[in-house]
């Protein structure tokens, strides 16, 4: 059996993409979340762009965007979740916008002298995974455009409603797990590393290729989606939950209480003739 860090990563996610659509994809929650992202994704990258995916799971992201007139290179360390993500697209019709790729996230350097994208993306916390994200940053600051715009979104560190939601289950290991630095995810020996950066962390990993320019919290009043069970029933209400995201999702003192956070981030490396 091998000791590659990167097999049991691999192997890890390639479980994981069995049941990620009825876990997190597929729940009434968990898709507040994507379109809250999405609000962002839609506002930042227009139709006619090339985009960078890192950790493109199934590829709902990808497609979605594709819909809209935007290229995309879609990587992942996993060939189950890039084989769904393929058979995704093309049950939409968006292949032809979409180049999936099992790639995993410290190897993007290998695309370099490809193409130079005009923004780059990862959604839902797969660089929390990633265990040298200022290597990422260097690698991801060679392949876009001067001034192109990145989105993270990453795992928040302070969740009320999971803390509350564990401590009632008597479980207060799990109620505390997110103000610890690592957590190890596995089933196997080796595991996932799960690393939780503080905002002002990612933003110290990311500089000096890109600037922070603004950053909120996604799942904020909605509750974490292994709730599901017990919110199905009351849409409306969670419908009601999201809207008070939208409003609050900004502000300072809330953003630091979602499950996960939202950051942009601008590239600033120089233009040509600029150095």
């Amino acid at each position: 059996m091998s000791s590659d860090p990167a097999h049991f990563a691999q192997t890890y996610w390639d479980a994981a993409a069995e049941t990620y659509v009825r876990d997190f994809a597929g729940t009434g929650l968990g898709e507040t979340r994507r379109y809250s992202v999405w609000r962002r994704l839609e506002k930042i990258f227009s139709p006619g762009l090339k985009l960078l995916e890192l950790n493109c799971g199934t590829g709902i992201d990808a497609v979605h965007l594709a819909k809209r007139g935007i290229e995309l290179v879609s990587c992942d360390i996993s060939s189950r979740m890039i084989e769904l993500a393929r058979q995704l697209a093309a049950s939409t019709n968006t292949s032809d916008l979409i180049d999936f790729r099992v790639l995993p996230t410290e190897e993007i350097g290998s695309l370099a002298g490809e193409s130079v994208f005009d923004g780059a993306f990862s959604n839902f916390c797969g660089l929390n995974c990633v265990q040298d994200l200022p290597a990422v940053a260097r690698e991801l600051a060679r392949l876009v455009r001067p001034g192109a715009p990145i989105l993270l979104c990453m795992m928040g560190r302070f969740v009320p409603w999971e803390i509350a939601w564990f401590m009632a289950h008597g479980e207060p290991e799990k109620a505390l797990r997110r103000l610890r630095r690592n957590e190890f995810r596995s089933t196997e020996p080796g595991g996932v590393c799960i690393q939780r950066p503080s905002v002002k962390e990612i933003t110290r990993f990311m500089s000096p290729g890109f600037k922070p320019q603004r950053w909120s919290g996604v799942g904020i009043a909605v509750p974490p989606t292994y709730m599901e069970n017990r919110t199905r029933h009351f849409s409306p209400v969670i419908k009601g939950l999201a809207g008070i995201d939208r409003l609050i999702g900004g502000l300072p003192i809330f953003r630091r209480m979602a499950d996960c956070v939202l950051i942009e981030f601008e590239c600033t490396k120089p233009r040509k003739g600029q150095q």
